[in-house]
């Protein structure tokens, strides 16, 4: 329980940052996602399931700043997050570069199906800012892949098994 209470609490306040202190941080107008980059981390570092369960979750609550179309961060970013913890599985996760090169990667795959979900729904997406922002995330996942991976050492983000 405490683990749930854990991450709820830092994706609740990633995108509090997100929507309000971060965007002071922008160049030219674009900035990083912070809760995406610790949802991609957090979903190489600990599997499918819980990738499922904080991507969903997370994009729900960014969902609920999207105006127009809701549950479309909700599936973006449980995709996303699917595929980060398909690699994770086959890396060394104490190593930066591939959970790097990967939070830049799945930030292109998740502006490129928000394109096309709202090009579907006649809403814009500018697709500049979606290349320059995946280049932004890539270099902020650097620290947060850290974080995230001291997070999920401790003992009660640990998963027990009980016989």
């Amino acid at each position: 329980m405490k683990k749930v209470a854990t991450l709820f609490c830092i994706v609740t306040v990633l995108i509090i940052l997100d929507n309000s202190f971060i965007p002071f941080f922008s160049i030219k107008g674009f900035y990083p996602s912070l809760t995406f980059i610790f949802i991609i981390s957090y979903s190489i570092i600990n599997g499918i399931w819980s990738g499922i369960w904080i991507g969903i979750f997370s994009g729900l609550l960014q969902d609920l700043h999207f105006i127009g179309a809701i549950g479309v961060n909700a599936f973006t970013n449980m995709i996303c997050c699917i595929l980060a913890a398909f690699i994770g599985e086959n890396i060394f996760r104490e190593k930066l570069v591939i959970p790097v090169l990967s939070e830049f990667l799945l930030s292109l795959l998740k502006g490129l199906i928000l394109f096309i979900i709202l090009y579907a729904l006649n809403m814009k997406l500018n697709v500049k800012s979606v290349l320059i922002s995946g280049i932004y995330n890539m270099i902020i996942s650097i620290v947060v892949y850290k974080l995230t991976l001291r997070l999920c050492s401790l003992d009660y983000m640990q998963k027990d098994w009980k016989f």
